[in-house]
């Protein structure tokens, strides 16, 4: 029998925002009232384990200590035979579409409020998820869930959950689920009980929740690292309060070979229009105690407005002297300082003018063997011992604060990015689970690979021999420039499309070193950066207060596989937005770069267009 997909109808509990108030009133009414009619013939409390309901003074309890933000998790919370149907269902009957963006991938089911609206034979063949969604969102369980948080009301009317599959590689970076009129956010799992000849899940298979505090109490933005795991557990449920700028949590890579993260992901709403407890302004009043909501979009903004590197650009002192450096030619003085790096082959004018050519053509090149020899056995030698002492080159996942030491620190905020910076702030707060590891073994080679991708930064990137070298391979004139050298360890770090408020076009080049190339080639293993068109202002691609931000294929520009000694030079007008794809568990080490934007100077012609 063919899967069922739950994707195909629309709900009856779903309120169509462009009719009238008047009309959306009624119907939220009849929705209601049918919603209590139905809880009336179905016998919720024995869809749950005999001693949820009188437990709930101690789970209002756990709620209230719970850290880094007011959670609960009880297991077990269901009648085991009615999880053992609903597991069968979702294997068996239902269909799970891919879903993959800039923060996301995993595996999911249609809206299971669309059952309701399927035809009766195949809502016949789900009468498990049927009986355990109605008793989520029947009175009584409601009235359980708005005792143990405080949280008021909730509505019956609006169903809002989906089942989701987490295979190997799957993984949901940081957000808050701050969206619409959401009041509590849960999750059930309903992993194999059998997993591991029944010990559960273990920490090296992933699929961990996590939950990260605030960076400060005077900051609504996430730490860099969660201080909170929640393994997938049998029968076990997950609730929290939805609010902005406090209800951070991401989902771990799913890294056991064969191993599956499942579960049911959904939300309670503010109630409807025509339910009990209803106010035009509940969310407004909800979250204007301490202004949280304003805060956040401050915070949110502020972390946009960074953008990738945060830094502000550097002018160049002889940019007053040459208006146009694809009009210089290189001295001999510039060939020295890029010889002592650069392979020879980049420094021939032949060379050099196809290079010219097809960047003229595209936009943008990428360009193999691009350190010299020297230079790149050196790094590599020394990468590859850094990767393989932290344990980079496994299937495992790595815990948070790994190779956070020396002038290697992990740079966030997490809620737009996440990644090693050399000579960065340190920021990380300290992680669930860290241990103290001893690196006096590979001292040596970290600091081999320290030193050298410090020159290749201060001595090359940041010269002006390399800004004339760029400016002689795309014909722009450059005036300024900012820049870092990043490590995106496997397992854990990443950045998201988002715009860094630029007005005018930049230069992004990014000389990139990640072992193994044909593993990175095809972007299974993340690590590939992507240009991402976002619209006039990149807003199109970011999606304010930080939840999804949503890559539709049609809007995917130009993406670039990690590689090695690969130097990637791309022309990004205002409004392009790009990310650097999680990294994966499974990827064969870490992805290094040294990573420079140049600001790009207007000719007289695009001034007189733009005037």
């Amino acid at each position: 029998m063919a899967p069922i997909d739950t994707d195909n109808k629309r709900s009856a509990a779903k309120v169509d925002e462009s009719m009238p108030d008047s009309t959306q009133q009624d119907r939220a009414t009849i929705t209601a009232k049918k919603a209590r009619v139905d809880s009336e013939t179905l016998n919720a409390k024995a869809c749950f384990q005999p001693r949820l309901f009188g437990d709930a003074d101690a789970f209002t309890e756990e709620f209230a200590k719970s850290q880094p933000f007011h959670h609960c998790c009880i297991a077990p919370f269901c009648d085991e035979q009615l999880l053992q149907g609903v597991r069968k269902e979702m294997t068996e009957r239902l269909h799970f579409t891919q879903k993959e963006t800039d923060i996301f991938k995993y595996h999911q089911s249609g809206d299971l409020a669309n059952l309701d609206g399927l035809p009766e034979e195949e809502k016949q063949q789900l009468p498990s998820l049927q009986k355990l969604r109605d008793a989520i969102y029947s009175q009584e369980f409601r009235d359980f869930i708005s005792a143990v948080t405080g949280c008021g009301p909730l509505s019956g009317s609006r169903t809002d959950m989906s089942t989701n599959r987490y295979k190997q590689g799957d993984h949901l970076l940081l957000h808050d689920d701050v969206i619409g009129d959401r009041r509590v956010s849960y999750i059930i799992y309903l992993p194999d009980p059998d997993i591991n000849d029944g010990q559960g899940w273990a920490p090296q298979d992933g699929g961990h929740l996590e939950l990260y505090p605030r960076e400060s109490t005077e900051s609504w933005a996430p730490a860099v690292n969660p201080t909170r795991r929640l393994a997938p557990q049998w029968n076990q449920i997950v609730f929290f309060t939805v609010l902005p700028g406090e209800s951070h949590h991401s989902v771990e890579e799913v890294a056991g070979l064969g191993k599956e993260r499942l579960s049911i992901q959904g939300w309670f709403h503010f109630p409807q229009p025509g339910e009990p407890g209803y106010a035009p302004d509940q969310m407004t009043r909800m979250w204007s105690t301490g202004a949280v909501s304003t805060l956040s979009q401050i915070e949110a903004k502020r972390q946009r407005e960074t953008g990738s590197v945060g830094d502000p650009f550097t002018a160049y002192p002889e940019a007053d002297d040459i208006d146009d450096y694809s009009e210089a030619q290189l001295s001999a003085e510039d060939t020295a300082v890029l010889a002592k790096y650069l392979n020879p082959n980049y420094l021939r004018p032949e060379v050099m003018t196809q290079v010219a050519e097809k960047f003229a053509d595209d936009s943008h090149i990428q360009l193999g063997e691009f350190l010299n020899k020297e230079t790149a056995t050196v790094l590599g030698e020394a990468l590859k011992a850094v990767d393989k002492h932290d344990g980079m080159a496994g299937a495992e996942m790595p815990p948070h604060g790994t190779g956070e030491r020396g002038r290697w620190h992990a740079f966030g905020s997490p809620v737009i990015r996440r990644f090693m910076r050399l000579d960065g702030p340190a920021m990380a707060n300290p992680a669930e689970g860290a241990v103290d590891v001893d690196y006096r073994a590979i001292e040596g080679a970290e600091a081999t690979a320290t030193d050298t991708l410090t020159a290749i930064r201060d001595e090359l990137f940041a010269s002006g021999a390399y800004a004339r070298w760029l400016s002689s391979i795309t014909t722009l004139s450059l005036s300024g420039h900012r820049g870092m050298v990043r490590r995106f360890r496997s397992g854990l770090d990443y950045t998201l499309g988002t715009p860094d408020g630029s007005e005018t076009t930049t230069l992004d080049t990014v000389l990139c070193f990640a072992d193994e190339p044909s593993e990175w080639a095809d972007g299974v293993v993340g690590g590939y950066a992507c240009y991402v068109d976002g619209g006039s202002d990149g807003d199109e691609a970011s999606n304010d207060g930080s939840v999804y931000r949503l890559t539709e294929d049609e809007s995917i520009l130009l993406t670039t596989p990690a590689a090695w000694n690969t130097l990637s030079v791309v022309m990004r007008e205002p409004g392009v937005v790009k990310f650097v794809k999680y990294v994966s568990a499974s990827a064969p080490g870490s992805r290094w770069d040294v990573s420079f934007e140049y600001q790009v100077q207007a000719d007289d012609d695009d001034e007189d267009d733009n005037e």
